[in-house]
């Protein structure tokens, strides 16, 4: 009897070690634009969003399908930890997925799939958990710990990209020059 409630208690502790959702953390919306933007114009203002935003916007770029106006990416950026404890083994970088998918008069962005890599420590894909479960061993530490180095990624990312957001939606709504506005 002790043996069962033993089991039972730990698969208690296991399942309620990993809260929450294990969908990749993300941010997508459906934007309406002027009604007068066509997904052709939609889509070479996109194009135009990631020339401008990243350095080399032909290694960004995976995928580039102008008969379905579809633009897919992958971009990176450089992660360092304010958790002095373990913070500089996280140090490193985190690449993740850029989507957009025009259509007339709207188009729809994904932020998705963001991944870790660190000097030392690699923590993966970041997802909605409520800790990644890629914290394991010894040096993984407490679930407070792991809570808020999760957060700090979370809002790490959360602070680099709602800027992109942002810029991409002012350009999506500009119209392209034509001929008469030179």
């Amino acid at each position: 009897m002790n043996k069962f409630l033993f089991f039972l208690l730990l698969i208690t502790w296991f399942s309620r070690a990993q809260e929450g959702d294990t969908s990749p953390y993300q941010f997508t919306d459906v934007v309406k634009v002027k009604s007068s933007l066509t997904a052709k114009q939609l889509y070479a203002n996109a194009k135009i969003w990631f020339t401008d935003t990243y350095k080399d916007a032909r290694e960004v770029i995976l995928l580039d399908d102008p008969e379905n106006y579809i633009l897919l990416g992958r971009g990176v950026m450089r992660y360092s930890s304010k958790i002095f404890v373990g913070g500089t083994g996280r140090e490193g970088w985190i690449m993740y997925d850029i989507k957009i998918m025009c259509k007339d008069g709207r188009y729809k962005y994904d932020f998705t799939n963001f991944v870790h890599t660190g000097k030392v420590y690699n923590l993966g894909l970041i997802t909605n958990e409520k800790y990644l479960s890629t914290f394991t061993g010894i040096a993984a530490g407490g679930e407070k710990y792991k809570t808020r180095v999760t957060d700090e990624l979370r809002e790490f990312i959360r602070i680099d990209i709602e800027p992109l957001i942002e810029r991409l939606e002012e350009y999506m709504n500009k119209s392209l020059p034509t001929q008469e506005d030179w």
